[in-house]
C-alpha cells in the first residue's frame, strides 16, 4: 500500500474528514489531498506530524514512515531483551504486590506475556490446567473449551468487551484481526455489537466453576510516555475483588498453593 493510500485508510478509520486532519496537523487541505493522491511526497517530519494527529500507535507510525520511504523512528525491543529489563523489574513488583489477586501482562493482541501467582492459581482452577504460554486472553475468554463456560454474566461481559475491541480496532489492525478471528470462529453473539444495558459503575467478570466463585473488576495499567513499540503495547490487567467473599476465595487459593 502506498503512503497516500495508507494515510487515507487511517484517516477513514479514525472517522476524520480531510479538513479535520489538516487542521490537527496544521497543513492545508490542498496539501493533504495531494499527499493522499500521491501527488506530493511528505517529509519525514510531516509523516510524524500526521501520525501524531491521527493518534496512531507507534508501530503504525513506523509503518507510515516505511510507506513514505523513511526508516523507523521508534525501536521495537523483545520483551525478554536487555533494554526491557527495567520495565520487567517494575512489572514484577506490580504483579507481586497484587497477589493473591490475579494480574496478567498482555501485548497489543491480548497475548499473555506474564502472570502473577494469583492469576496462575485462579485460571488453573477454572481451566483445569496451567494457562499455556502465549495464551490469548480474549480467545480464552470466549472459547467454549476455555473460560467461556465459567463466565456467569457472559452477555454483559460480551457487550462491554466487544465495544472496547471495536473501538481499539479502529486504530489498530492487529486488534481488528483478533476481532475478525473471534467472529469467524462463531464465538461472538451478533447482539454484542449493539449497545447493551447501561451498567451501574462498571461491568464485573463473574466466574463460577471448579468449586470457586469470584466477582472481579479489572484495571489496565500502561507505561507512561513510551518511545519503544513493544513497551507501548504492554498492558497490565489487574483483577480486583468486587466483594469480600471473592477476596476470601482468592486468598484461600493462595493458601492452598503454599501448603
Amino acid at each position: 500500500m502506498s503512503f497516500g493510500e495508507l494515510l487515507r485508510d487511517w484517516r477513514t478509520r479514525r472517522g476524520y474528514s480531510q479538513m479535520r486532519l489538516a487542521m490537527d496537523a496544521e497543513v492545508s487541505t490542498r496539501h493533504l489531498s495531494c499527499l493522499e493522491r500521491n501527488k506530493a511526497n511528505p517529509s519525514r517530519e510531516m509523516v510524524l506530524v500526521l501520525g501524531s494527529a491521527l493518534e496512531l500507535p507507534l508501530r503504525e507510525r513506523n509503518d507510515l514512515l516505511a510507506a513514505a520511504g523513511f526508516v523507523a523512528a521508534y525501536s521495537e525491543s523483545a520483551y525478554e531483551s536487555e533494554p526491557m529489563a527495567p520495565i520487567r523489574q517494575a512489572i514484577d513488583l506490580i504483579l507481586a504486590a497484587h497477589d493473591p489477586f490475579p494480574a496478567i501482562v498482555v501485548d497489543r493482541s491480548w497475548r499473555v506475556r506474564q502472570v502473577n501467582g494469583g492469576a496462575a492459581q485462579l485460571f488453573t482452577r477454572l481451566l483445569g490446567h496451567l494457562p499455556s504460554p502465549g495464551m490469548n486472553a480474549m480467545e480464552a475468554l470466549f472459547d467454549p473449551a476455555a473460560l467461556r463456560s465459567t463466565v456467569v454474566n457472559l452477555d454483559e461481559v460480551g457487550h462491554a468487551v466487544i465495544a472496547r475491541l471495536v473501538e481499539d480496532a479502529r486504530r489498530d489492525q492487529v486488534v481488528a484481526e483478533l476481532l475478525e478471528r473471534l467472529e469467524s470462529r462463531g464465538w461472538l453473539d451478533a447482539a454484542w455489537r449493539r449497545p447493551g444495558p447501561a451498567p451501574t459503575i462498571l461491568v464485573p467478570l463473574h466466574f463460577r466453576g471448579a468449586g470457586i466463585e469470584a466477582r472481579l473488576f479489572t484495571t489496565l495499567t500502561t507505561l507512561g510516555t513510551p518511545r519503544d513499540v513493544s513497551a507501548q503495547e504492554l498492558r497490565i490487567e489487574s483483577y480486583h475483588p468486587m466483594d469480600e467473599s471473592t477476596a476470601t476465595a482468592l486468598r484461600s487459593l493462595q493458601d492452598s498453593a503454599v501448603v
